[in-house]
């Protein structure tokens, strides 16, 4: 098909410059420092990423707060980690709810440190609005006013922002500009490799864009209510099974409006996410007829696939590929 093409030679690109920029690790390559070691703490992973790639040549020690493998929703930070945070000199962080133990910790940390959320440099998408214009239609029509509440415990933004490629570029530019305040004879080196990421992240926003302009279906129906962001960049209309919060399971009742809503809106397939269950998936996949598959929220990366050289960059190019192989895109 016609998207495959295009996603192909993204990868190939993608390639290039992932193999001159070097694989993930614990902390940027030091094979040119520039000073004294900075500290930065990022919360989970996609922060984690762009951290490391524009610190490259830069004297850094990267600590991420959410361990490989470990959901972000869930993570509780430990008192180790919580002991850290206070000997960092900046931290990168996403507010809205995503992850209460965090925000919790940095409100609490010295004016000394910088603190940083990203969130306040992403377009995001306000939940209540998406409910009122009807957008999200599974909430409309699948929710309960007792469960909505669950959804609310994460704020009124929908927080997964790194999800649009385009707010990966902000938030990338964010952190240079932070970075290069705590170390400004570093400037030359981070805006270089902030180039070279954001230039990335550009291909893959135009990937999104061309891959789903003739598609069978346009409802993309996912385990949980994370791909928001992926859905308005690529003009699809989302169906999530449950809400923000993954654990927050909907009743037998609202897995039939879900169903409904599914089959009125001609879904070909239901997503669920790796990290979790496929049960609520092939429940609603099985009541509408519709095929099932996986896509990655990239909240985490396991340990295995960090080491294979997976990241931000190579998932969301699986994710493209899948999601407009499901909805029979050409």
């Amino acid at each position: 098909m016609k998207f495959s093409a295009r996603i192909t030679s993204l990868v190939a690109t993608s390639a290039l410059v992932l193999a001159a920029c070097g694989g993930e690790s614990s902390s940027s390559d030091t094979s040119a420092p520039t000073g004294d070691v900075l500290t930065i703490a990022t919360s989970f992973y996609p922060l984690s990423e762009i951290v490391e790639k524009v610190t490259t040549g830069v004297s850094v020690e990267i600590v991420n707060l959410t361990p490989p493998g470990v959901g972000a929703h869930d993570h509780e930070l430990t008192a180790s980690q919580l002991d850290d945070l206070t000997s960092v000199d900046a931290v990168f962080y996403l507010g809205g709810g995503l992850q209460p133990s965090v925000e919790k910790a940095v409100a609490q940390l010295n004016s000394t440190i910088t603190v940083i959320d990203l969130m306040d440099h992403a377009q995001t998408i306000d939940a209540v609005k998406e409910k009122e214009d009807g957008h999200d239609h599974s909430k409309d029509e699948a929710h309960s006013e007792e469960e909505n509440h669950d959804d609310h415990a994460h704020g009124d933004t929908d927080p997964h922002v790194w999800l649009d490629p385009a707010n990966m570029v902000s938030m990338t530019q964010a952190v240079v500009a932070a970075l290069t305040n705590l170390s400004p004879d570093s400037k030359t080196t981070l805006d270089t490799n902030a180039a070279t990421y954001i230039a990335e992240l550009e291909q893959l926003g135009t990937a999104i864009d061309t891959a789903f302009a003739d598609c069978a279906s346009r409802a993309l129906v996912t385990s949980h209510d994370a791909f928001g962001y992926f859905a308005a960049r690529a003009q699809l209309d989302t169906v999530p099974i449950a809400g923000v919060n993954p654990e927050n399971e909907p009743s037998a009742k609202e897995l039939e409006a879900i169903a409904k809503v599914a089959r009125d809106a001609k879904a070909t397939t239901v997503f669920f996410e790796a990290q979790l269950p496929e049960g609520l998936a092939k429940t609603v996949a099985t009541a509408i007829g519709a095929d099932v598959d996986v896509v990655d929220p990239i909240e985490t990366i396991s340990s295995a696939d960090l080491n294979a050289g997976k990241n931000y960059i190579s998932i969301q190019t699986q994710n493209i590929e899948s999601i407009a192989q499901g909805l029979r895109c050409s």
